[in-house]
This record gives C-alpha cells, sequence and structure tokens, in this order.
C-alpha cells in the first residue's frame, strides 16, 4: 500500500513543483530589464570612485537607491527578483539579450557627449593660451618701447639741437674775441 500511496503523491509533487507562476513581489520582464540597465550603469560610474575604505558603500548606496527609487522598487524585491531570475537562465538570458544593447548605446552617447566636451575643452584652452600669447607678445612690445623710449632720450641729450650749437658757438667766439684783445695788449 505504501508504494502505491507514493507512486500517487510523486506525480503529484512533481506537476506542483513544475508550477510555472511568479513568485509575488518578482519584477516582470521589462520591469527587470529597466532595473539591469541603470545598476550596471551605476555600477560602471563606481570604478571612477577613488577606492578608499567606506568610499564605495558611501557613493555607491546613494546612487543605487536613486536607481530603486526610480523604479518604484527597493534592493530586497531587486535581490529576490534577481535570484528568481537566476533559477531560470533562459529568462536571464532574454533579458540580458535586451540590456545589452540598450547600454551599448547609452555608453556610445557618453562618449560623443565627452569627445564633444573634450574638444570644446581643447578649444577653450587653445583661445586662452592664445590670449596669454598675444599679452605676453604686447608687454614684450611695451617694454621694448620704453627701452627705445629712453635710448632716444639719451641720445638727444647727448646730441644737441643745431640751435643749441649756434649759440654756444657765437658765445664761445665772442668770449675768443674778447681775450685775444686783452692778450694782444698785454704782449705790446
Amino acid at each position: 500500500m505504501r508504494i502505491y500511496i507514493i507512486l500517487f503523491f510523486l506525480p503529484l509533487l512533481f506537476l506542483i513543483s513544475c508550477k510555472d507562476e511568479k513568485a509575488a513581489g518578482i519584477l516582470s520582464h521589462e520591469d527587470m530589464q529597466a532595473v539591469l540597465v541603470d545598476v550596471h550603469i551605476v555600477d560602471g560610474t563606481l570604478f571612477e570612485v577613488p577606492a578608499f575604505p567606506d568610499s564605495l558603500y558611501k557613493y555607491s548606496f546613494s546612487k543605487y537607491q536613486r536607481v530603486f527609487d526610480k523604479h518604484h522598487t527597493d534592493s530586497a524585491q531587486f535581490r529576490k527578483s534577481f535570484i528568481y531570475y537566476t533559477g531560470k537562465p533562459d529568462e536571464l538570458f532574454d533579458i540580458y539579450e535586451k540590456v545589452v544593447p540598450v547600454i551599448k548605446v547609452k555608453a556610445d552617447s557618453a562618449a560623443k557627449v565627452k569627445r564633444v566636451a573634450d574638444s570644446l575643452e581643447n578649444k577653450k584652452q587653445q583661445k586662452i593660451n592664445e590670449v596669454i600669447a598675444k599679452r605676453a607678445a604686447d608687454s614684450i612690445k611695451r617694454i621694448n618701447n620704453k627701452k627705445l623710449k629712453a635710448d632716444s632720450l639719451k641720445k638727444k641729450k647727448n646730441k644737441p639741437d643745431s640751435t643749441v650749437i649756434k649759440k654756444k658757438r657765437s658765445l664761445f667766439l665772442e668770449r675768443a674775441k674778447k681775450f685775444r684783445g686783452k692778450n694782444a695788449i698785454s704782449r705790446q
């Protein structure tokens, strides 16, 4: 009789265990896909955080919490759903087939934005370098002009005007005539 009872309940147990219903609190395929995309993006951004003790916990907790809030779920429901889907690899594979292209598109657009930002930064740096070079050239010109002006004034001081020369010459000639006149009388 035991054998009949076992044979009766074994297929019944097998049919009950192959139940394909989702447990309560499991995210749907679309919801799980959206959450996984954002979770993997957060994982990628955490590589840029310096690896000091407690820094990953400090920065990652708030980022993951924002992801869960955005999708109206929490970490416990996500963990429960992830464990459920890892028990069904075919379903998880189907979800990840949709997750990977979305992440690639977002990574490509982020790379484009980074390239544009880098090119704008390079242009800005070039303009700054040009302004600095122009100011340096202008300051060198100003310094050189001041030196030229100072040198030209020195030259002017060393070379008197023709009117000054004429006055000094006439004064010298007058004194020389007076002196000759006195010397001529004393010689006689």
